[in-house]
This record gives structure tokens, sequence and C-alpha cells, in this order.
């Protein structure tokens, strides 16, 4: 399968729209029409990070959770 990158610089020789990504059985390459420069795509991890993810265990940066204490604004402080 070929797609062409719409906006996409060869880093070779600096023409613009001219990468062409093809899929095979080795993997992804970007390829320039003009000049023939190939590269090898490197992937991306299956599935990103997210802040709401929970850390794992042993981590360094883990934080112990912190109680909240709810004011009733009709009750004077202590």
């Amino acid at each position: 399968m070929r797609r062409f990158i719409a906006g996409a610089i060869c880093p070779n020789c600096r023409a613009q729209d001219r990468i062409v990504v093809e899929q095979g059985a080795a993997g992804a390459q970007r390829r320039c029409v003009s000049c023939g420069y190939v590269d090898t795509l490197v992937t991306a991890p299956s599935a990103p990070t997210s802040r709401l993810e929970r850390p794992r265990a042993g981590a360094e940066t883990e934080q112990k959770p912190v109680p909240v204490r709810l004011l009733d604004p009709s009750k004077p402080e202590r």
C-alpha cells in the first residue's frame, strides 16, 4: 500500500509533496519519488501513556493520596 504524505519535505533533496509511505513485509518505509531517498520508519508505542494511568509499583515518582477536607460555610472553623 502506498500513501503520499501532504506537506512532507524530503530530508535529502528538500522537495515538498514528494514523500510516499510504503507498507511492506519489512515494515513501513518512506521514499522520495524525486531523488529516491529511502528511510525506514520507527513504529510508535502501541498505547500512549496518560496522566490517568496508575504508575507502576515501586516507581520513584509515586505520590501518596492526600485527603481533602470539605468545609461547611455555615459552621465556623475551629
